[in-house]
């Protein structure tokens, strides 16, 4: 019986996990396949370029947006997101570990640009 109510609250903190009020966080819209869709900030892990196009990648999915990083990097907010690489943008909080050539997040390792390297070191000591 333990276990099964062990399964039941973790099933029932997934699903409020999953659908939890956005109203309060903060999100951009974002025009994906003709359809204006919100994304909220805080799920993006990175932001990789893909020719004329930008890559968000979050748990949900991977919404590819056509825009430049440089139009897209003014719409996030500086002290959340880093610009690592010409290729890659990061979410601050989502860094797990870094060295002077790649930053890993959520277990991928993402190339690290190396001017970037004490910009990133400054950004992620003020998370």
């Amino acid at each position: 019986m333990a276990r099964f109510d062990a399964s039941v609250r973790r099933a029932v903190a997934k699903y409020e996990q999953e659908h939890r009020v956005h109203e309060d966080e903060e999100h951009i819209f974002v025009k994906s396949n003709l359809k204006k869709r919100k994304v909220i900030l805080n799920d993006i892990k990175w932001i990789e370029a893909l020719g004329d196009y930008i890559k968000l990648v979050t748990d949900e999915a991977n919404i590819v947006i056509l825009s430049t990083m440089k139009s897209f990097e003014k719409q996030l907010p500086e002290d959340k997101f880093l610009r690592i690489h010409k290729s890659y943008i990061v979410n601050l909080e989502k860094v797990e570990k870094f060295n002077s050539k790649n930053v890993e997040v959520s277990g991928r390792s993402i190339p690290l640009s190396r001017n970037k390297k004490t910009e990133l070191a400054e950004a992620l000591s003020n998370v």
